[in-house]
Order: C-alpha cells, then structure tokens, then sequence
C-alpha cells in the first residue's frame, strides 16, 4: 500500500479545473457506453434481418459492455470527482470482481465470435452442426461461467487481491499479489483467447480473399457471389470490433505486466489514469464500430434517433402520441406493401 501513497496524493491535491475535466471525459464515457450498447440491443430487437446467430454474440458482448456501465464505471466518475475511494472496502471487492469478470467475459465472447467466424467461412459444413441457436446460448453460459470462476481466487487470497488503485480510479486486482495466479490468468484467460483470435481471423481473411479470386476468374451464379460478400462484410465487420478491443486492452496488458515484474506500480499517474480510460472506453465503441461498418445497424441508429426526435416533437406540439405511432405503423405497412411488389418475381 505505501506505493501507493504518492499516487493516492496525487489524486487527492489535483487542480479543480483537472479534476472536472478527467470527471466530465469518463462521465461521457459512461453515457456513451450504457446508451450505446442499448442502441446494439434494441436496434438487433427492431430488425428481423439482424436476428442473426452472430448477432446474438454481439448481444452478448452489448450485455457485458451495459453491466460494465452500470456496475462499475459510475463508481469510477464518483472516485475522480471526489479524488479517494468513498465506497468502504467491501464493496471495492466487488467493484474489482465486477471490472475483472465483465473485462473476462468481454474478450471471451470476442474468442466465440472468432470462432463461429471461422467455422461459418472456413468450414461452413461443420458450422452448421456447432452453432445452433441452443448451443449459441450454451457456449455464452459457458463464457460466462469461466469469466466468473476465474474472478473468484482474488477474494481467497490473504493479502492484496482486489485494492483500490489510485492511479487508474478504480479497485482491481493486483497483479503482483499473487504470481502464480497472475501467470495463469494471463496465459490461460487471456494469452489464449487472443492467440485463437488472431489465428481464426487469419484463416478467416485467408479464405476470404481467395473466395474472391475465384470468384473474380469464374462465372459463378450471383446468389453464391452475393452470399460470399455478405460473409466478408460481417467478417470484417466482427474483426473491427476486435480491433477497437484489441486497441483498449493491450496497452492495460502492459502496465500490468510491468507492475507485476517490478512488484509495485512505478508509472507516472497519467499512465495509470490512461489504463482506466481505456478499460471503459473498450465498452463503448462498439456502437461507433457497427455504425461505420454495417449499414443495417446504420440504419436502424437513424431509425431510432429520427423515431426519438419525432416522438419529443409530438409531445412538444400537441400531438397525441397515440395517433403519430399509428401513423408510423400505417407508414411502415405501405413501405413493406412497395418493398414487396417491388422485389422480382412477385
């Protein structure tokens, strides 16, 4: 704890101006992160055609991402405006078990998506016996369940485990409590995850990118051509999630790796200040990253801001509420009415 103590104070003396600017930027966080992975949710939820299988890992992940917002980060915004840990030592237990296992969870459901990717485009055959809908919710149970088993031993150990950390405003396992435990975790719980990642979009990208030759040398049938570049377009899409993550935690990886070689957290505050930025941050871009990407995701955003922004301005004018979401529904009956005549054969 006593190297602690300068950071610590550092926290406690910063400058008013610095204390609500490093407030206000993960508060933004915060918001972001909680509305926008509801938007992910409730935009798969709006969308028939992306209640998809991969879909639900995106949900999945959009969960995590929510309880992260709501469970962890607030506490984080409440730290950095009071400059020292209010909550007790008890909850700052929880604090760190609920950080770690949603951390866990996050990058473990990046490994299903990998590879349910890599079955769907490498080996289609044996993807559809491995990922049924049941066995989709069986394999994020499991997830779940290893995040929480793994972030359990902390709360066993009998000194250190989960402790307030100054520099990043926020109670996280130590990493230099417990070597061995540390090793496992980030060989097994991590180490691995990310190795499976990186060979599964590789084989992935692989396949892909040669489909395409063939395709491009052949005069193969466009239903398969139009199938081959909706996969490519969900895989690069999922890889530039993976991306974003990747961006957030390998810079937290290193701190930790330097503190748990050194014993003691030797960086300057800012660097530690960094980590807890980019923790929260890895929760709140995947909205951005689907938006750029996917046009469908795209499209139910503006949906749902549009039907946001008409709905204040019903209230505002007078308009019954009744009659404008009667009006959208007869709306959107004429538009599936065109969109049906309009397609070939009907």
């Amino acid at each position: 704890m006593d190297s602690a103590q300068p950071l610590s104070f550092e926290l406690a003396t910063r400058k008013p101006y610095l204390v609500w600017i490093e407030t206000v930027l993960l508060a933004v966080i915060n918001v972001a992160s909680f509305f926008g992975n509801l938007f992910v949710c409730y935009a798969v939820y709006r969308n028939q055609r992306l209640r998809t299988l991969s879909n639900m890992f995106v949900v999945a992940l959009a969960v995590s991402d929510i309880l992260m917002s709501t469970c962890c980060m607030p506490f984080s915004v409440a730290t950095l405006f009071h400059g020292k840990w209010v909550f007790g030592e008890t909850f700052c237990r929880f604090h760190g078990f609920g950080v770690f296992t949603f951390g866990l969870a996050s990058l473990h459901t990046m490994g299903i998506i990998a590879v349910s990717r890599y079955f769907c485009v490498v080996k289609p055959e044996k993807y559809i016996v491995l990922f049924k809908k049941q066995r989709a919710l069986m394999y994020i149970a499991v997830v779940w369940c290893a995040a929480f088993i793994g972030s359990v031993p902390p709360f066993l150990f009998k000194h250190g485990g989960f402790e307030f950390q100054p520099g990043k405003a926020m109670c996280l396992y130590t990493f230099d409590t417990n070597i061995a435990y540390t090793i496992f975790i980030e060989c097994v719980y991590i180490g691995t995850p990310l190795t499976i990642i990186t060979i599964c979009y590789a084989k992935v990208f692989y396949t892909v990118s040669r489909s395409n030759r063939v395709f491009s040398q052949e005069n193969n049938p466009q239903p398969l051509l139009r199938a081959n570049v909706e996969e490519a377009k969900v895989t690069k899409t999922l890889a530039a999630v993976m991306v974003g993550f990747a961006c957030c935690w390998l810079p937290v990886c290193i701190i930790d790796y330097i503190d748990a070689a050194r014993g003691e957290p030797t960086l300057a505050r800012q660097a530690y200040l960094t980590y807890g930025f980019l923790v929260y941050l890895s929760s709140s871009i995947n909205l951005f990253i689907y938006g750029a990407t996917n046009k469908y995701f795209r499209r139910e955003y503006k949906a749902i801001l549009s039907g946001m922004l008409c709905l204040r301005a019903s209230r505002c004018t007078g308009v019954p509420e009744a009659v404008s979401s009667s009006e959208s529904r007869r709306n959107r009956r004429k538009v599936q009415t065109t969109s049906l005549n309009n397609q070939p054969g009907i």
